[in-house]
């Protein structure tokens, strides 16, 4: 599928979605001069219309309805709530912002994002046709380069970086139970190819892209990583922070300005608490607690 007829779905989505509700004439007047109109179509024609619908309930799980009385278009408001398909929708609806406002170029920062990004769309037409990659993948403290066959179950944004989940086709055995265990994450930045396979996999009933992160901070997560209670003091100045852009969906604030999670200390989540340098205290484990203590100690003997 042709990253610009990605943004075409996109671009439609964002647009019912930006109305409320629209009718096809309404929503041909802004085909006419959207930026993704690159054969200056009027409007957008009927079968291809519904052929976008399609597509864009297969891939998205978005579905796009009419009510027959006004004749009008909506998104069934139950089908594009999840983080995911937000963060997508308002992605676009910037970068639509922008193209249809030239003169907003240079007003607006953005942070840049590695490579990678070239491989969305192939790794997504994958996921949505359950189909392996041959992936040629390199890690940072390596010369050489990796090549195998990849079944992609779901991607993730973290830290201005994208990754993909999923499983190597090495690593399946017939006589081993699959399992979430067996999965492995990739950052896109470190692939230096993806080709999308005819040969397809099974994605696991059991596999919920959600749940499988959902006692994690970032990508470092797995069966050697157990959650458990964290608990920080922090101070009144960067209380708020935490309050209005909370780490984790288990966060609370049993009392002023000490918080809690229900989470796997991973790096990636230690690091974040880093960033509070001696505005943050920890509290509770132990273990974690012993750690930033011996820590400071070593940066006090650097300086």
């Amino acid at each position: 599928m042709a990253a610009s007829q990605f943004n075409r779905y996109i671009w439609l989505v964002d647009t019912i979605r930006s109305a409320g509700r629209i009718s096809r004439q309404d929503i041909d007047r802004r085909w006419a001069h959207s930026p993704f109109n690159e054969k200056g179509e009027d409007g957008i024609p009927e079968r291809t219309f519904f052929r976008y619908k399609i597509a864009i309930e297969e891939l998205f799980g978005i579905d796009i309805c009419c009510d027959r009385t006004t004749g009008k278009y909506y998104l069934a408001d139950s089908n594009y709530e999840s983080r995911t398909k937000q963060w997508l929708l308002s992605q676009f609806a910037l970068s639509n912002s922008l193209s249809d406002s030239r003169q907003l170029q240079g007003r607006i920062l953005y942070e840049e994002i590695p490579q990678g990004t070239q491989y969305l769309t192939t790794i997504t037409q994958a996921m949505s046709e359950n189909k392996f990659l041959l992936v040629r993948h390199q890690k940072f403290d390596s010369v050489e380069f990796h090549e195998f066959m990849f079944a992609p179950y779901c991607l993730k944004v973290f830290k201005q970086r994208w990754y993909v989940l999923g499983k190597k086709k090495e690593m399946e055995v017939a006589t081993k139970k699959e399992s979430n265990d067996d999965l492995r994450i990739y950052a896109l930045d470190r692939i230096l190819s993806a080709q999308m396979t005819e040969k397809t996999f099974s994605l696991p009933k059991s596999f919920d892209a959600e749940a499988y992160f959902t006692n994690y901070y970032g990508v470092f997560c797995g069966k050697d990583f157990q959650p458990e209670i964290v608990r920080v003091r922090v101070a009144p100045q960067a209380a708020p922070y935490l309050r209005s852009l909370p780490l984790h969906h288990s966060q609370e604030e049993p009392e002023p300005c000490v918080f809690t999670w229900y989470i796997a200390p991973t790096l990636d989540f230690v690091q974040q608490l880093r960033t509070f340098g001696s505005d943050m205290e920890v509290l509770a484990p132990e273990s974690l607690r012993e750690l930033f203590a011996e820590e400071n100690l070593k940066l006090a003997r650097m300086y």
